[in-house]
């Protein structure tokens, strides 16, 4: 009960605060929201990216392996048994698959991260600023907007082409 009752009037007390700038309040929290997409977006990017890299390279290099198993210049029981050996070791290894998932993930999130600089941006100075934090949230709103009409609802704003 002590941890609610402190909590309910330092509510209040944020909510008498903000409650005549609504659009303060309203930039601030579409900022919260663009900086929690990105963050979402890049993580699942990075995942995808580290799963589909690590099965390409895995194909590769699984292929490559076998192909160096069953050729020999030798005709040698050891040979062959030593090299089955080494085949085994190489399949069982998670080094490769470590590497690959890793160089994937950081390239599917660095991409991620890149192409959302300006939304972070935008994100950064609504937050920290109050008269350019509000344009920063009008701008991040617009974004939001554009980005539901467009992609999510469908709707095209392009003009087509003309084809002659």
């Amino acid at each position: 009960m002590s941890v609610v009752s402190s909590v309910i009037p330092k509510i209040t007390t944020a909510a008498k605060k903000f409650s005549g700038k609504p659009l303060g309040v309203m930039s601030k929290a579409i900022a919260v929201a663009t900086c929690a997409s990105v963050l979402y977006d890049t993580h699942i990017n990075g995942r995808e990216r580290a799963y589909s890299l690590d099965e390409v390279e895995s194909g590769d290099r699984f292929y490559n392996q076998f192909k160096q198993f069953m050729t020999s210049d030798r005709e040698s029981a050891t040979i062959c048994k030593l090299k089955k050996i080494w085949y085994n070791l190489q399949q069982d290894f998670p080094f490769y698959h470590i590497t690959s998932k890793t160089k994937g993930y950081l390239a599917g999130a660095g991409n991620t991260l890149l192409k959302s600089l300006p939304l972070i941006g935008l994100s950064a100075v609504a937050l920290k600023f109050k008269k350019a934090g509000k344009v920063a949230g009008i701008l991040l709103g617009i974004n939001a907007i554009q980005a539901l009409l467009c992609d999510v609802m469908g709707i095209d704003f392009k003009k087509p082409e003309r084809r002659y």
